[in-house]
């Protein structure tokens, strides 16, 4: 059973201290980020030793389960040990998501210099794009790859407002 761990609560709370610690005493919050710094690389490393087994034994299948929960996801994209590139988990993500669309697909035309690029394509005749689309999309990529920069969606066509001038 997946216990749920407040990460985003966690890292606030962080933030809230050193905030605090800095404004008492600004040398105790350098002392608390080394502190912070040192331990990120000690339980990078261990994370780093579990890959390396995992991959020794050939254990694919637990790596991918792994790299799919968020919170040890999260955990491996941060420390660079995710075993799927950005590209690979956009594609992934995008696919999640096209799932519930039903007269478009999206199309990750790609990643590059820290941006991925997303098409929005109409399948046949189908109905207009969905409002939320392009946000739905920005959404999904930032979660699934958080080192990439932006997002660019193609496909999305601009409303034009039909001006009515008043008579007389």
């Amino acid at each position: 059973m997946e216990e749920q761990f407040p990460v985003d609560g966690t890292v606030e709370r962080i933030e809230a201290l050193l905030e605090g610690l800095g404004q008492t005493d600004p040398e105790s919050r350098g002392a608390a980020e080394e502190l912070l710094r040192l331990l990120l690389q000690l339980y990078g490393a261990g994370l780093g030793r579990v890959v390396e087994i995992l991959r020794e034994a050939e254990s694919e299948e637990t790596m991918a389960r792994l790299a799919g929960d968020k919170l040890v996801g999260s955990l491996l994209l941060l420390h660079g040990l995710h075993p799927q590139d950005a590209e690979t988990r956009v594609r992934a993500a995008l696919h999640r998501l096209e799932r519930r669309l039903e007269s478009h697909r999206l199309e990750l035309t790609g990643v590059e210099d820290g941006v991925a690029r997303v098409a929005i394509v109409r399948k046949g005749g189908g109905g207009r794009v969905p409002a939320d689309l392009a946000a739905s999309i920005e959404q999904a990529v930032t979660e699934c790859a958080p080192e990439l920069s932006r997002v660019e969606v193609e496909g999305l066509t601009a409303i034009s407002l039909v001006q009515i001038a008043p008579i007389g």
